[in-house]
């Protein structure tokens, strides 16, 4: 596909894609709109990649449709630390589009108000406007929930559907025959009401989501797994409801019963897995400071980072983490870009000086203005850049999607079909109706949809806390077959520390003068001077003590140990000391 020069690319919150086949879907409707040129949607990270004419269409409409096609959508994922609150135009449904990509972004021109609560909250409720309740939602959330949220009510469907599906069990024929006696079911009740009761929250609550996905991929024309299994407990438990209803007989209760239990344990075991792939944009995010300290009318105040503005003047002291990405106006220091640039050398920072979100300042304190803030910063098209990675799609992948719709259309005939030809065969309906959800189930191809994106997520994920970033999933197959690397660069293939491999004496008391050094170096933060300290403590140096210690920024450092002057720096400082 031959995308045009102008074209945008977002990655967007789309939750209630609780199966893997379930995200062609989307991709299908969505590439029906206009102005929108391609979409890979993943169902492990909950989050689609739609690439669009920003001419044609905007974010807000694509969230909108997203919508349409039955999902949530909380807006562009974004890191929680730097998320700027998205504020909804009145009577929104859902409340979750952003206006503009001011807003989103926290950028010139925007209404977000610096705090949540108080004053700035009613005053934005005074003008009409509401905060969204998911206004620092990370990845993996959907619905309003966390990946953990996500995993502990998939756990707690699996749990009722558990419990309730033993004595539904017990109670029926086939528990009768295991247990080699009958029960009597409780209060009087013939055993297929009893059955009938228990199997209501079963039913209606714990699998409540398979009827749910099925009526979305219908409604977006297409088959998947939840399709499947919503027919195969659905079948099961309504020809049960009526034969209930209209007298008794034998019921299939426990068989949807059952069948739930153990497609949902599957799917809290997969919800399980996604955390696990996800922790890659987790360890990303974390990368980013909560709070930053900024200046405003000339008084300090911590707040959120992502409610730091453009043009906010931001305090970072030393050891802190510069918060977003700005330019220095007041200062001097060294700032640590190794998880941005993998070189392991602090940088000299000066006014003028630009520096990056999530870097560490070593030693001096920076008055930093902000130029990026939101998903305008360095770390936040980072995480981006992961995110449309995991999202993008193999070709391996696009064949495994397309041959899942099939497989899915194949397990539908084949199901009608063996209870079609066991009727034939003079069999009773309720073994034809078994049967027919056996084939069903049973030829659900839901792991061939979910194998391939697991595999990029994994692949991608470990690439990333690695310091490796894949720009798309072609990239992943097409390294099975690189056979040599060439790189251009050495300075960023460090281990991202400095390590001490050779020192060299001139002239005195080789263990004196190291001696002198590392008193010195035990005061600083600096990483060559952390360097300095390991290399001394691995050979047993004594330790001694330094007093008026004096860091010059960008040269080296100054102290008195035992009464003697120590200089230690580059020939800068060694000059101007004398």
């Amino acid at each position: 596909m031959n995308l045009n020069s102008t074209a945008e690319s977002v990655v967007l919150h789309v939750g209630g894609l609780h199966w893997a086949t379930t995200a062609h879907g989307v991709e299908q409707t969505l590439l029906t709109r206009p102005g929108v040129l391609a979409v890979d949607a993943n169902a492990i990270s909950q989050t689609a990649t739609v690439t669009f004419d920003p001419t044609r269409t905007d974010v807000a409409e694509l969230q909108g449709w997203v919508r349409e096609c039955g999902y949530h959508c909380a807006g562009e994922s974004q890191p929680t630390h730097v998320c700027v609150p998205r504020i909804e135009p009145p009577g929104h449904p859902g409340g979750h589009a952003a206006p503009d990509a001011h807003a989103r972004h926290g950028g010139p021109g925007t209404t977000v108000p610096h705090g949540h609560g108080g004053h700035d909250q009613a005053a934005s409720h005074a003008a009409g406007v509401v905060i969204s309740p998911h206004d620092a939602m990370g990845h993996g959330g959907h619905g309003g929930m966390s990946m953990d949220a996500m995993v502990a009510d998939m756990r707690n469907r699996f749990l009722v559907a558990a419990v309730l599906s033993v004595p539904i069990t017990l109670f029926s024929p086939m528990g009768r025959d295991m247990l080699g006696f009958g029960l009597p079911a409780p209060f009087g009740l013939r055993d297929e009401v009893f059955a009938l009761v228990l199997s209501l929250p079963v039913v209606f609550y714990a699998g409540w989501i398979f009827f749910d996905g099925a009526f979305r991929a219908l409604r977006n024309r297409t088959l998947d797994m939840m399709v499947l299994v919503a027919i195969a407990i659905g079948a099961g438990w309504l020809y049960s409801l009526y034969v209930t209803l209209t007298g008794g007989g034998e019921v299939f209760f426990e068989a949807a019963a059952v069948l739930t239990t153990f497609v949902l344990l599957g799917h809290w075991f997969e919800m399980r897995a996604r955390g696990g792939a996800n922790d890659a944009i987790r360890a990303l995010l974390d990368l980013a400071p909560p709070m930053a300290t900024v200046i405003r009318d000339g008084v300090e105040a911590d707040v959120p980072t992502s409610e730091v503005l453009v043009g906010d003047l931001v305090l970072v002291r030393p050891g802190a983490k510069v918060p977003v990405d700005g330019v220095v106006r007041e200062g001097r220091s060294e700032v640590d870009e190794s998880m941005v640039t993998g070189e392991s050398m602090p940088v000299d920072k000066a006014p003028g000086s630009e520096v990056i979100g999530a870097t560490v300042n070593t030693v001096g304190t920076l008055r930093v203005t902000a130029t990026k803030v939101g998903s305008d910063t360095a770390l936040a098209q980072i995480v981006k850049l992961v995110q449309e990675a995991q999202n993008s799609k193999a070709p391996g992948q696009r064949l495994a999607d397309r041959a899942a719709f099939w497989l899915v259309l194949v397990a539908l005939i084949g199901g009608t079909l063996t209870f079609l030809v066991w009727l034939l065969a003079g069999a009773a309906i309720p073994m034809a109706i078994l049967f027919a959800i056996t084939v069903v189930v049973i030829t659900c191809p839901d792991a061939l949809g979910l194998a391939t994106p697991t595999a990029i997520m994994v692949g991608t994920g470990l690439g990333a806390k690695r310091g490796v970033l894949f720009k798309n999933a072609s990239g992943i197959e097409t390294a099975a077959h690189i056979d040599t690397v060439v790189f251009d660069k050495t300075g960023t293939l460090t281990k991202g520390e400095p390590e001490v491999t050779d020192y060299i004496p001139v002239g005195g008391d080789e263990l004196e003068t190291l001696s002198l050094a590392v008193a010195l170096e035990r005061e600083s933060e600096h990483p060559l001077a952390k360097a300095i300290v390991n290399y001394a403590d691995a050979r047993d140096i004594p330790r001694r003590t330094a007093t008026a210690f004096r860091n010059v920024t960008g040269q080296g450092a100054i102290a008195t140990v035992d009464g003697r002057q120590v200089v230690l720096g580059n020939p800068r400082l060694l000059t101007g000391e004398g």
